[in-house]
């Protein structure tokens, strides 16, 4: 071989490293880059998630003081409702004398003026007796003169 032909082989070579040379160069680059913005994801995604767990964590604390109000509150309601239950008995008349302790009287004043009338009494709720048994009618088919007649009736 002759030396030119050497050197055109030689700069076919040249150029084809070359281009070789930039395009992993630019190869190279981009694998940088994407390892620049992967390495960025990657402190966004854990700042995100470092930020996700405490907002967990308040969310959480929240919950719990709600709970807790909610516990408290519901504590409140049942003793009110159960000193409500011991007024509204207290108030209330006994329903029966043998099961209800002695009402008790307050100290009686001096009367300072006459009363010019009394108010009416109370209606009493009266029970009325069971009525007497009916006898039954007697089976006369049809004809009712064996039957007597009711003080009422017209003959």
């Amino acid at each position: 071989m002759n030396t030119t032909s050497l050197l055109i082989q030689a700069q076919k070579e040249f150029e084809e490293a070359k281009t070789q040379a930039t395009t992993d160069e630019k190869a190279a680059k981009a694998a940088r880059q994407v390892a620049h913005a992967a390495k960025a994801k990657l402190k966004q995604t854990r700042k995100l998630s470092k930020l996700t767990k405490k907002s967990a964590r308040k969310a959480e604390d929240q919950a719990e003081k709600s709970s807790a109000a909610l516990e408290r509150a519901q504590t409140k309601l049942e003793k009110l409702q159960k000193r409500a239950r011991k007024e509204q008995r207290k108030n209330k008349p006994a329903k029966s004398a043998k099961h209800s302790k002695p009402a008790r009287k307050p100290a009686r004043k001096a009367p300072s003026k006459p009363k010019a009338s009394k108010p009416a009494p109370k209606a009493k709720i009266v029970k009325l007796a069971a009525p007497a048994p009916v006898e039954p009618l007697p089976a006369t088919g049809g004809d009712l003169s064996a039957v007597a007649p009711l003080p009422g009736d017209i003959i």
